[in-house]
C-alpha cells in the first residue's frame, strides 16, 4: 500500500503534535500549573472524555501515548518534541504490537485487494471534487478534501471502522493522493503529521470535508446504481 511506510514513521508524530496543542491550551487558559501539580489529573481528563467524548478521548490516549514515549516533564510543561534525535520512524522494540494494534485496518475484512478498491475509489472522488472547485488549492485544502472523500468513500462501502482507524487510513490516504498527484517528493513526517491533523481539527476546513465527503458518497452510490453506466 502507498502511504502505510510514510504512516508508521508520522503517526507517533500525529500523536505528539495533537498532545502539544492540548498542551498549549492548557498554558493558554491558566490551568497548567494545576496539571504540573497533580499529574494524576490528565488520567481523570482521559477517562471523561472516553466516557462522554469517545472520539476525543481515543484522541486524548493516542496523544498520551505517543507523547509518553518522549518521556514529557513538568517543568518544561509537558511540551515534548516531536522527533527521536536519530530517526523517528523506529519505534521502541517493546511496542511493536502496539505499533501493529495502530496498524490493523486489515484486520476488519479488509485485504490488499479490498482496501486497494476502496483507495482507489476515493482517488477518484478526490479527484473529482478538485476539479470541481476550478481553482488551485493549497496542501491543507488538498488534504482535508482527500480525508473527506476518503470517508464519505468509507460509508459508502458500509465499511464498520473505528475512529483510530480512520485516522490511520486517512493518514495513510492523504500522503498516496499527494504522492499521486506529484505534490510530495519526499516524505516528511512532521508536513503529514501537520496536514493530518489541520485536515482533521480545522473549523476553516470543515466545509471543505463535508463537500468532498458528499461528493464522493453520491458518486460511488450512482455508480454502484447504474445510474452513470
Amino acid at each position: 500500500m502507498d502511504g502505510m511506510a510514510a504512516l508508521a514513521a508520522s503517526v507517533a508524530i500525529v500523536g505528539r503534535y495533537w498532545w502539544n496543542v492540548q498542551m498549549q491550551i492548557l498554558q493558554k487558559i491558566g490551568l497548567m500549573s494545576l496539571f504540573k501539580a497533580n499529574w494524576w489529573l490528565f488520567l481523570v481528563v482521559g477517562f471523561l472524555l472516553l466516557a462522554f467524548l469517545f472520539p476525543l478521548g481515543v484522541a486524548f490516549i493516542v496523544s498520551s501515548w505517543s507523547a509518553g514515549q518522549m518521556d514529557p516533564k513538568a517543568e518544561a510543561d509537558f511540551i515534548v518534541p516531536l522527533r527521536h534525535e536519530e530517526h523517528d520512524a523506529d519505534f521502541p522494540t517493546d511496542l511493536d504490537n502496539d505499533r501493529a494494534d495502530l496498524m490493523s485496518p486489515l484486520e476488519h475484512g479488509l485485504d490488499d485487494d479490498r482496501l486497494n478498491e476502496v483507495y482507489d475509489a476515493a482517488g477518484i472522488y478526490h479527484i473529482s471534487f478538485l476539479r470541481s472547485l476550478e481553482h488551485d488549492v493549497a496542501d491543507a485544502e488538498f488534504a482535508a478534501a482527500a480525508l473527506g472523500a476518503f470517508d464519505g468513500t468509507v460509508q459508502a462501502f458500509e465499511l464498520g471502522l473505528n475512529d483510530l482507524d480512520m485516522m490511520t487510513m486517512g493518514s495513510a490516504f492523504i500522503v498516496r493522493q499527494l504522492k499521486n498527484l506529484g505534490r510530495l517528493n519526499e516524505v516528511d513526517p512532521e508536513r503529514i503529521a501537520e496536514l493530518t491533523t489541520d485536515a482533521m481539527t480545522s473549523d476553516a476546513l470543515e466545509q471543505t470535508r463535508g463537500r468532498a465527503g458528499q461528493v464522493a458518497y453520491t458518486m460511488h452510490m450512482a455508480l454502484r446504481n447504474n445510474e452513470l453506466l
